[in-house]
């Protein structure tokens, strides 16, 4: 965390660093940094990268906070089925994101898939479906754009 957690409106280009200054400094050692939400955030690496328009948020988790998750196979519950709010098949999606095969990921629309993150969330195996499912997106479209 921070020592003084806050509400901050600051200027698109600020550094996260220079956020994190203005709420004390970090309390206890970093573990994560994540920009934007908890759900749909992105995890920082440097604390020189500045503020993008849309940031709403800086997270910052110590290392106390931080636990290694341990990622199991699928066990095809069907969770991340019933939360998806786009009707997609995150498992089915992510399989194949995993085997390189983004033509049947893009069969099954991944590009429809907002990232929300409830996929993830939800799934007790504590698979990255959200993180698979987007790498498939970004590829789909870098073949697109090649094509």
């Amino acid at each position: 965390g921070v020592k003084e957690p806050k509400n901050l409106l600051v200027k698109i280009g600020t550094s996260i660093g220079d956020v994190i200054a203005q709420c004390g400094g970090f309390n206890g050692t970093p573990g994560k940094i994540i920009a934007g939400g908890p759900m749909t955030g992105i995890t920082q690496f440097s604390l020189d990268t500045p503020i993008a328009k849309g940031v709403t948020g800086i997270i910052v988790l110590t290392e106390e906070e931080v636990k290694p998750v341990k990622v199991s196979p699928c066990i095809k519950c069907g969770k991340c089925v019933e939360a998806c709010p786009v009707h997609l098949l995150p498992l089915t999606i992510s399989a194949y994101s995993l085997q390189d095969k983004y033509d049947e990921a893009e069969e099954y629309n991944a590009l429809a898939c907002i990232e929300c993150g409830s996929c993830s969330y939800i799934c007790p195996a504590k698979r990255p479906l959200t993180e698979s499912i987007a790498h498939a997106k970004r590829e789909i479209k870098s073949k697109r754009k090649k094509s």
